[in-house]
């Protein structure tokens, strides 16, 4: 029995980049790593089923799915995952846990960070995260696609020792926003002006300021994500986390909770823990 972890990745904008490669194929963009992630146990089974079950029950799990014949054809295994936030929400759950799962199977950390880039690609996750996991820094930015060495990753120095996460709608499903041609073709032009302006001045406030714009520019902002950051605005700083029905923010969970009434709430820090053997 192997256990791992892995921190999760909120992304606050990006752009993203298709080059046929999956090396080079992934986004730029900034976000923050967070504390909280995913936890893996895997056991060798005597068969050659995988059996991924998943917070409780089991699962298709496509990326995992996809990491597993990659890594480990042809044999069976039990992959337990549990998430400490949920998954579809913009929070890089998926991400953390096929990296996780990838420093069970091979014991060597940038061959679970290249085997889980794939998967994620592969498999229709996310484009960024795990290359934004792969840098041990608070608030990495991704200033060249794919993942390293092809791709780049950079720190920026800015840290939060609060944040509080909160959910307002349902889950997203990352795939499918990424498919429709209009957003992302809006998302290539006003991400790659968001990641060129933040990097021309990284600083907190610029963070949030810019989350702002991209996800009402590229029109993601649901009604029930609006009408959250709009609650928050008096208060501090919140941006809506890609992709999904949640936001970030500044705010201590309490407070959070007053403002927005019974919502989901998470409370974390940002890290620069890389992924772990438990």
């Amino acid at each position: 029995m192997i256990r791992t972890f892995c921190p999760g990745h909120i992304t606050c904008f990006f752009r993203p980049v298709r080059t046929g490669d999956m090396a080079t194929t992934g986004s730029i963009g900034a976000g923050i790593r967070i504390s909280l992630g995913s936890k893996v146990v895997l056991e060798e089974r005597s068969d050659d089923k995988v059996v991924v079950t998943m917070d409780g029950i089991e699962s298709d799990a496509k990326v995992t799915r996809c990491l597993m014949e990659s890594m480990a054809p042809g044999r069976g295994y039990d992959v337990t995952v549990t998430n400490d936030l949920p998954v579809g929400q913009g929070f890089g759950m998926s991400a953390a846990g096929a990296i996780a799962t990838a420093l069970a199977l091979s014991g060597d950390i940038d061959d679970a960070f290249l085997r889980a880039h794939r998967a994620e690609i592969e498999g229709g996750g996310g484009l960024g995260d795990v290359s934004a996991l792969s840098l041990p820094v608070h608030q990495p930015v991704r200033v060249r696609a794919g993942i390293p060495p092809h791709g780049e990753v950079i720190g920026t120095g800015i840290e939060f020792r609060t944040l509080t996460l909160a959910v307002v709608g349902r889950k997203m499903h990352t795939g499918s926003v990424l498919d429709d041609r209009d957003v992302c073709a809006r998302m290539e032009s006003v991400g790659e002006s968001c990641v060129r302006r933040f990097m021309d001045d990284p600083t907190e406030k610029r963070l949030f300021s810019l989350s702002g714009e991209f996800s009402r520019s590229v029109g993601l902002e649901s009604e029930d994500v609006r009408k959250a950051l709009d609650l928050l605005a008096p208060h501090g700083n919140a941006g809506m986390c890609m992709l999904g029905h949640s936001i970030f923010t500044t705010l201590p969970e309490d407070e959070v909770r007053e403002i927005l009434g019974d919502v989901p709430t998470y409370s974390c820090s940002s890290t620069d823990e890389l992924p772990r053997f438990l």
